[in-house]
């Protein structure tokens, strides 16, 4: 029994001393703890009061100038980084803006020439673009890899490309095209009428350019073709008509009985080559859609004589010194027995055409032809201009 009761106390005061040798440590450490914190504290107070000393020296004004001028140059510092900021973002190099369907965004602001055509029967509005008389250039060295055109050529090819195909802002008709390549992506067109005179002349390099732009096109377009389309102006290529058509194909198969769009409410109708006569399947062609019942909006290149009034007259005379336009008293355009068939067609009283749209004359004009047809010609896009055709229901 006393060696149990023996073995008892000493437990006891083993476990005593334990907790007391625990006792006094959980007590150094709290002290511990309690020092570390008050120089935290003391720390934190001293950072507050350097921190609170720098920004009142910081309101000061500077010794040497006064408060006035001092928040004036920090003005205009400011003003200069904002316009840099500026500069920066409208930079054509650094632009990343895009549309509302994720298109690029043209950086050009492009001028809008707006037509609004009313027809009984629309079920909704309709938007078309218009581009004609771009006249691109894009050769500019001599030799068959650079272009196809000859050395001789080149002044005159140069001379086009500086004095007409650019616009009055420096930009050269070659920069132009993707730009409007952007434009017509970036807006919700119903569909583009490319009304002639693209390129300045039929060369493997301009319809390889014309083509790269339409292929990145994301709206359907009809590409009614003219002189410069298919001829070989100023350049040294001497294609034939049939070998320009036939390099024409590889961009949209330049089917020239075949281009019009039945809208299901109107049909546009696209007369290719219109610098010439009509030839007798092209008759043929038109007298079919003529035949179908629904309103017909007419895109040429060569516009139409006004039979109303002298203010067409006059502008051709004043842009081109002459009767630029299919009329008996044109130069240029005094129709054969076909073409005036067809261009009876378009003066009947009851003709089907509601809008003839143009280009060619290099100027704007909107009027008459007819007592009851309006016709309109649009300035050219090496100004800068694109065309808008608002069709749109009758009241």
């Amino acid at each position: 029994m006393k060696k149990n009761r023996n073995r008892t106390n000493k437990n006891r005061i083993s476990q005593n001393k334990k907790y007391t040798n625990q006792k006094n440590t959980n007590q150094k450490n709290q002290k511990g703890i309690r020092i570390i914190c008050g120089l935290s504290c003391i720390l934190l107070i001293l950072l507050i009061a350097i921190y609170a000393g720098i920004k009142l020296q910081k309101k000061e004004p500077a010794a040497d100038y006064p408060e006035k001028e001092t928040q004036e140059a920090v003005t205009e510092t400011e003003e200069e980084e904002s316009a840099s900021q500026e500069e920066e973002a409208t930079s054509p190099e650094e632009s990343t803006q895009t549309s509302e369907a994720g298109y690029p965004a043209p950086e050009y602001h492009f001028s809008e020439e707006e037509v609004t055509l009313a027809i009984e029967g629309l079920t909704r509005e309709y938007m078309i673009a218009w581009v004609s008389d771009l006249h691109l250039v894009s050769d500019h060295e001599a030799g068959e890899e650079a272009g196809d055109v000859h050395a001789e050529y080149l002044e005159a090819i140069n001379k086009r490309y500086e004095e007409l195909a650019v616009t009055s802002d420096g930009v050269h008709a070659e920069e132009l095209w993707p730009e409007i390549v952007k434009y017509l992506n970036c807006n919700d067109f119903d569909g583009i009428i490319f009304g002639g005179d693209m390129m300045d002349y039929c060369s493997n390099s301009n319809v390889a350019m014309i083509k790269e732009g339409l292929d990145s096109l994301q709206v359907p377009y009809m590409y009614i073709r003219a002189d410069h389309d298919y001829g070989p102006y100023y350049g040294g290529v001497f294609f034939t008509e049939t070998e320009a058509r036939t390099l024409h194909q590889t961009i949209d198969g330049d089917e020239i009985s075949h281009k019009f769009w039945d809208m299901g409410d109107f049909i546009v109708l696209g007369i290719d080559n219109s610098t010439k006569d009509m030839p007798q399947y092209y008759l043929d062609m038109v007298a079919d859609v003529y035949s179908r019942g629904k309103p017909v909006i007419m895109a040429t290149h060569v516009p139409y004589e006004s039979q109303e009034d002298q203010s067409l007259a006059e502008l051709s005379m004043q842009v081109r010194n002459t009767i630029y336009y299919w009329s008996d008293a044109s130069e240029h355009y005094q129709p054969n027995d076909i073409t005036r068939r067809y261009l009876d067609m378009i003066y009947s009283e009851d003709t089907v055409v509601k809008q003839v749209l143009a280009g060619h004359l290099h100027a704007s004009w909107d009027g008459m032809i007819s007592k009851q047809l309006p016709q309109h010609i649009f300035a050219p896009a090496f100004t800068g201009n694109i065309g808008i055709i608002h069709i749109v229901p009758a009241e």
